[in-house]
């Protein structure tokens, strides 16, 4: 999905692989581990670790949803029915899994099976974000224009960003929920969204100048929100990430700048400057802040193509991220 060297950290959260695989031994640490490579995008390490989890604890429904996910992930779709069938027994209320289902219905083009998922997902929550537009393309799909636009148009009113892009899509000239972070990108600076991934359960952004490309940029900025991951202390966040880091970059160096562990959002900001990589000697160095909110853990980080970061390029991104705020909408 990423491309260039940057993209290897583009899910910040591959911090915790290392720290929670030496230590796991219980259902509930596979799962939290199994999160975590999830987020990573090692679909696989993830099946492992879900699996082992379901071993230790047959009846955990969550388990067996984020299976399924990891499983769609590499193309595993009949494993991945079979699995959201399982969350679906377990637990018939649990929205996650019809939409997860119903994707996976659309993908197999069994679009009638799909909008029934689909239908019982806004019962069961009339605020699932996601849903309205996967609705309004399985009508569509369908030959049920009005009633998709009818849907685009209802996902906009919630805050969907991607509505607007439907409704000009399919319905031409026709006219928040959840927790977010929201960063002031300075105009002056000429950011531009290089690329936006969301699979329900992380959502990532990258920023890049107006003038480059996502596969050669000289500065980025990453943004990743890896939703239901909670309680994650700052320090452990911090000393993890550089473990992974360090794996790729045996020569990157780390260093603490600031935190707040007594606000209502506990926060950190530290670098990881890492002058080369096992399998590429260009340089690289990141200014990170993590901020845990209620509904999820939000990682970021800005980036240069250089062994070390400027002490001014510090104290300029170190006042850009605290202007960082978790809102709701």
């Amino acid at each position: 999905m990423f491309a260039g060297k940057c993209m290897k950290y583009m899910l910040v959260v591959m911090m915790m692989i290392g720290g929670f695989s030496a230590v796991a031994q219980t259902a509930h640490e596979y799962k939290q581990s199994a999160i975590i490579k999830h987020a990573a995008r090692d679909f696989k390490g993830a099946i492992s670790d879900y699996s082992k989890a379901i071993e230790l604890n047959k009846d955990d429904s969550d388990a067996y949803l984020h299976r399924g996910n990891c499983e769609f992930q590499i193309e595993e779709f009949d494993a991945a029915l079979a699995d959201f069938n399982k969350t679906i027994v377990l637990n018939p209320k649990n929205a996650k899994a019809y939409y997860s289902r119903a994707v996976s219905y659309a993908t197999k083009k069994k679009y009638n099976e799909a909008l029934e998922d689909v239908n019982r997902v806004i019962e069961l929550d009339s605020t699932y974000l996601n849903c309205y537009n996967l609705r309004g393309q399985l009508r569509t799909s369908t030959g049920n224009k009005q009633g998709a636009c009818d849907d685009f148009t209802h996902s906009k009113a919630i805050g969907d960003a991607n509505a607007e892009e439907f409704l000009k899509q399919h319905c031409g000239s026709l006219p928040g929920y959840g927790e977010s972070l929201l960063l002031n990108l300075p105009v002056e600076e000429h950011w531009k969204i290089g690329d936006n991934q969301d699979n329900g359960q992380v959502q990532v952004l990258d920023f890049i100048h107006e003038n480059e490309k996502l596969d050669s940029w000289s500065e980025l900025i990453n943004m990743t929100a890896i939703k239901g991951v909670t309680g994650i202390a700052m320090d452990t966040a911090m000393r993890l990430m550089f473990a992974q880091t360090e794996k790729n970059s045996p020569a990157a160096k780390l260093t603490f700048i600031e935190k707040d562990e007594s606000t209502l959002f506990q926060w950190i900001i530290f670098t990881i400057e890492s002058p080369s990589f096992v399998n590429d000697p260009k340089p690289e160095s990141q200014l990170w802040y993590i901020i845990q909110g209620k509904q999820a853990l939000y990682t970021n980080f800005r980036a240069i193509k250089k062994a070390a970061i400027p002490d001014e390029l510090k104290e300029k991104w170190t006042r850009f991220f605290k202007t960082g705020k978790i809102i709701y909408k």
